[in-house]
């Protein structure tokens, strides 16, 4: 049995797959311009699989409560009514209860946020415990924001974040791209410079992934010169990491950032590989070293969840058992993904196994070329390995 199996799990992830239109480099499940018909059966559907995941986490003994982290991800969250938020929120709060500092996020785009409109939205999601809030900028440039399609405009994504520090939030996040068609490092430098002048205590810096089927991937087969090539992204990547260090922004997670006390604990939880319950089309759980994903279509999805016989967690089309090997490998990748790297000592108490015996000559390899850096308490990426991250991976495997 793995650690995953035996350790208590109080985080939950809840996958909204609503928005208004999808963004060009976009391949999560998302449905554009869906009726309320649609949004409204999808609430009845998540309301229907906390009580199941309560039922098969609490069968199995697992303590659920109070949860520590709730995550409402998309898709876009922020288009859905308050209400709906609040009813989903409360029932969680029934099922599984909640820690007092629970951090509860929702993200949002910026365009959700405007005017009285968007105050309101605000007011609603503190009064329904939201007291976090991660918002998609990608660039302070309009030029590059219709590049990716998004619907928002910089002066919007501003607006957004002075209207809910306002309303009295006080973790915000920013999430910002690189890697984009036609972007400078000019571009990069300016997408700092805003956001260093916004009161927000985390920044998610990303580098485009060209997904096959989107836009942007078919942009890329056609117009390869219009993107930056791998010298000038690893240049905007040690940019968004000088600049915002030095600002006093830790770098924590390979594309995470945040002063101090403000690391996100609910994806803390998917780094450490520790449990975690989900619900919603396409989201995937982690509990007793059993990983579930649940159909990548809400019709199909409803059709499952409306389905009497289908039991606790049932509905799941994808259930795979994390052997212990493939464990072990998970503990190190997604741990070396956080800057502290990954400790001795944790992962012997984990696997019951010392690191070394399981991966000491690759890690010999990594260290003598520089990726890896090693001290007493355990293994790390070094600067260079934050930059071919994919070459370590590839090696643990």
């Amino acid at each position: 049995m793995t650690h995953a199996a035996r350790q208590a799990v109080t985080s939950l992830y809840i996958h909204v797959p609503f928005c208004g239109r999808k963004c060009a480099y976009c391949d999560f499940y998302s449905l554009a311009d869906a009726g309320p018909q649609w949004v409204d059966a999808w609430h009845s559907g998540i309301l229907v699989e906390l009580e199941r995941l309560a039922a098969e986490a609490g069968g199995a003994g697992f303590r659920t409560a109070p949860l520590q982290t709730i995550y409402l991800g998309g898709g876009t969250p922020s288009s859905l009514e308050a209400s709906l938020v609040a009813s989903i929120l409360d029932r969680t709060r029934q099922l599984f209860s909640r820690s007092p500092d629970c951090e509860l996020t929702i993200e949002a785009n910026p365009e959700s946020l405007r005017g009285s409109q968007g105050r309101d939205l605000l007011l609603a999601w503190s009064e329904a415990g939201i007291n976090r809030i991660s918002l998609g900028l990608q660039a302070a440039s309009d030029r590059l924001l219709r590049q990716i399609g998004r619907s928002h405009r910089v002066q919007d994504a501003v607006q957004a974040v002075n209207m809910a520090w306002e309303e009295g939030f006080r973790r915000l996040s920013l999430d910002m791209m690189t890697g984009l068609p036609d972007q400078t490092l000019k571009d990069v430098r300016e997408t700092l410079d805003l956001i260093l002048s916004l009161p927000v205590d985390h920044v998610s810096s990303y580098a485009l992934t060209l997904a096959s089927g989107t836009p942007l991937h078919a942009l890329m087969e056609r117009s390869p010169g219009r993107f930056p090539d791998d010298d000038l992204e690893r240049r905007m990547t040690h940019e968004v990491k000088a600049r915002l260090e030095a600002s006093g922004f830790e770098h924590y997670e390979i594309s995470n950032f945040a002063r101090p006390g403000a690391r996100s604990r609910h994806n803390s939880v998917y780094w450490q590989a520790d449990p975690y319950l989900a619900a919603g089309p396409a989201a995937a759980s982690y509990l007793g070293g059993v990983r579930r994903c649940n159909p990548a279509s809400l019709e199909d999805w409803l059709r499952l969840v409306e389905d009497p016989g289908q039991g606790p967690l049932g509905l799941r089309t994808l259930e795979e058992a994390v052997d212990e090997e493939a464990a072990r490998v998970e503990t190190m990748i997604l741990g070396l993904r956080l800057l502290e790297g990954v400790t001795f000592q944790r992962f012997r108490e984990r696997h019951q196994v010392s690191m070394d015996a399981c991966f000491g000559p690759a890690l010999a390899r990594l260290e003598e070329e520089g990726l890896i850096q090693r001290d007493p308490a355990g293994v790390r990426l070094s600067s260079k390995g934050l930059d071919f991250a994919d070459k370590v991976w590839r090696a643990l495997l």
